[in-house]
């Protein structure tokens, strides 16, 4: 029976599908909970994962950590090895939701807190969730931070660079200018009604330029940014705003719809899209492609209507529109895999095909073969499906980022609880071997925070859909009075969740004033109906504690690996630092910088593939840098302007 159960999903593949090579899985994390919301790739073929911690020093975590929820990194080799892992964090939640790695080859942390200065904090905060950024070097080290926020809600989603080397910093904010004497002035416009889109423009030494808030009255929350080929952004975000504020266009479903803005290099508006059906749409991710066009993915529970012209297969299913330049659509489509499919994360690849990925949601917890599964669809450049693949763990598995690797596969990252939740299941693999001056009072209050926010937060849904701030707020204060905010632990929390009733497709209670519900996952323990097309894989080997850091590394069979670099710099030409990339595995090694006359300057042993060098103290000119270790030599040219 259980050979046919795995036989059964390749024996019904449509033709022309083909399942994709796992190469490897990686679980990390710590005793208590640890969530991943974002990855990126590194120069040296590598990767470093992103998230917030719970845990202390368990597992193979190695910080003790700091306060509720921390900053967490994890700088990875290919083969999903630790390079180096680092934790920042105040007293109080810090979510980091957004990494990006920089032109200097270091890397820029953006997401939301609401801690007090102390710990790794360095500035106070201005009351609610506050945006926190943190600047790193590429050994993991920081050099500034800065707290941006006002009074009420502000929660930062996402960071892009600027082609003048600073940073644009994206995410909501119902915060209105701030009337303390004395307060510090970081929101400069009035909230439009409840949460808007909040974008803020640092230079490369994080100082502020200019900031923008776009929204109309009800909710606007904004989901992904994208740096444009002409100088400016691209803005998404879902909204169930009627014609009011900077929004100039009608709300069409009974919950919310995709609102794109597209804006210049100072945040002018220079066109917008709402697009949605009847019912309610999830934008998640917005990119621009190689075309100039945008391709735009989310979910959505609607039928056939208004600007929707694909039906969906069941329930909430993904949904891709493809834009031109100037926003008009040329094609759209709908995938099913489940019950309730959230899209998180989109890649194009160099063919302008499209990688997709998300996680499908489980109907029935006594289900043997449903299950919350990590989900990757490749698609052409018109949207026709190519293959896709999914893995899983005997519990939860949540995807929030598809990433395409240096060595032309892809990985695959997000959060596993592999907690089956089925009557006399019980989790696998637990590591052994915890640390044994772990609290027990500490462990209690941080599972119990943990399962407010894995979605125990149902409760204050009635107050999250009344749309208005004030209610927002309350909701929120009522969950942290819930989770037992005591002298032992400081983890709070605000509603700034994914909204809308993409989990109750049936439902048409919530009004256009009305439209906000709850994140996927968190109603995914409610949810009745059908069983889900997807068959759980069961690929998780190990568990660390009761969620993880979950890394699954993929082969496109289709693609072509391309040769790799022996050695090279990035970046190069230098202005203070860079970073020497070996392209093969070593042991142990030596690097040397010459001047153009053969002095030698600098000489020190190195264990890593991304060896930073300081030229910083050096005249503008040509220098060499030669490594010698025990696996192979190199050397290459560098330029100091």
């Amino acid at each position: 029976m259980h050979f046919m159960r795995k036989l059964l999903p390749l024996l019904l593949l449509p033709l022309g599908l083909s399942a994709q090579d796992i190469l490897w899985e990686k679980s990390y994390g710590g005793r208590h909970a640890e969530y991943l919301f974002d990855v990126q790739p590194t120069a040296d073929y590598g990767f470093i994962l992103a998230g917030s911690s719970l845990s202390k020093k368990t597992g193979n975590k190695q910080d003790l950590g700091s306060g509720g929820l921390d900053y967490w990194l994890w700088k990875m080799d290919e083969h999903g090895e630790p390079d180096w892992q680092k934790s920042f964090g105040g007293s109080g939640t810090d979510m980091l939701n957004s990494i990006k790695t920089t032109h200097d080859g270091g890397f820029i942390l953006a997401g939301t807190s609401d801690s007090p200065k102390g710990f790794h904090k360095k500035e106070e905060s201005r009351g609610g969730n506050d945006y926190w950024v943190i600047k790193l070097d590429a050994s993991g080290g920081e050099l500034w931070q800065r707290t941006l926020g006002g009074k009420g809600q502000d929660d930062l989603q996402s960071v892009v660079l600027t082609s003048d080397g600073g940073y644009l910093l994206a995410g909501s904010s119902d915060s209105d200018i701030s009337k303390e004497i004395n307060a510090k002035e970081d929101k400069k416009e009035n909230s439009r009604g409840n949460m808007d889109y909040w974008i803020v423009k640092l230079d490369s030494k994080g100082n502020e330029e200019w900031q923008k808030t776009y929204g109309g009255q009800y909710a606007d929350l904004l989901r992904s940014i994208d740096a444009t080929k002409d100088g400016g952004f691209i803005l998404g975000g879902y909204s169930n705003s009627s014609q009011s504020g900077e929004k100039d266009q009608v709300n069409f479903g009974i919950g919310g719809d995709y609102w794109i803005i597209k804006i210049d290099e100072k945040g002018i508006i220079e066109w917008q899209q709402t697009i949605g059906g009847d019912q309610d749409e999830q934008l998640q991710v917005v990119h621009q492609t190689f075309d100039g066009g945008y391709i735009i993915g989310g979910n959505s529970n609607s039928g056939t209507s208004n600007s929707k012209t694909k039906t969906n297969g069941k329930g909430t299913d993904f949904w891709i529109v493809k834009l031109d330049g100037e926003g008009s659509m040329d094609w759209q489509e709908t995938y099913n895999f489940g019950q309730v499919d959230v899209l998180t994360s989109l890649v194009e690849n160099k063919d302008r095909s499209f990688l997709l990925g998300g996680y499908s949601l489980a109907t029935d917890q006594n289900d043997e073969e449903g299950s919350n599964d990590f989900i990757a669809l490749k698609i052409s450049e018109k949207g026709e499906r190519l293959w896709d693949k999914n893995v899983g763990s005997d519990g939860e598995d949540v995807l929030r980022k598809v990433i395409e690797t240096r060595d032309g596969g892809y990985l695959m990252a997000g959060t596993s609880n592999p907690e089956s939740k089925k009557p006399g299941k019980s989790k696998k693999n637990r590591l052994k071997g915890l640390n044994p001056f772990d609290n027990g009072k500490q462990s209690a209050v941080a599972e119990k925070a943990q399962q407010k926010l894995d979605g125990k937060v149902n409760e204050a849904a009635g107050d999250f859909n009344k749309g208005i701030a004030k209610e927002l707020e309350s909701a929120a204060d009522g969950i942290n009075k819930n989770i037992a905010n005591n002298n032992d632990s400081n983890f709070k929390m605000g509603l700034n969740m994914p909204t809308g009733n993409l989990l109750n497709p049936t439902n048409k209670e919530n009004t256009q004033n009305e439209g906000n519900s709850l994140d996927a996952a968190g109603k995914a323990m409610e949810l009745k109906g059908p069983k889900p097309g997807l068959k759980a894989s069961r690929e998780k080997k190990t568990n660390y504690g009761n969620k993880d850091f979950w890394v699954v590394k993929l082969k496109d069979k289709n693609k072509v690996e391309e040769a790799r670099i022996k050695m090279e710099a990035t970046p190069n030409p230098v202005v203070s630092y860079t970073n020497v990339i070996v392209g093969f595995d070593f042991d142990k090694g030596t690097a040397r910088l010459y001047d153009i006359s053969g002095k030698e300057l600098q000489n020190f042993s190195i264990d890593s593939r991304t060896i930073p060098i300081n030229l910083s103290s050096y005249p503008t000119g040509v220098y060499i840098v030669s490594i010698e270790t025990n696996k192979g030599n190199g050397s290459l040219k560098l330029i100091k302007r």
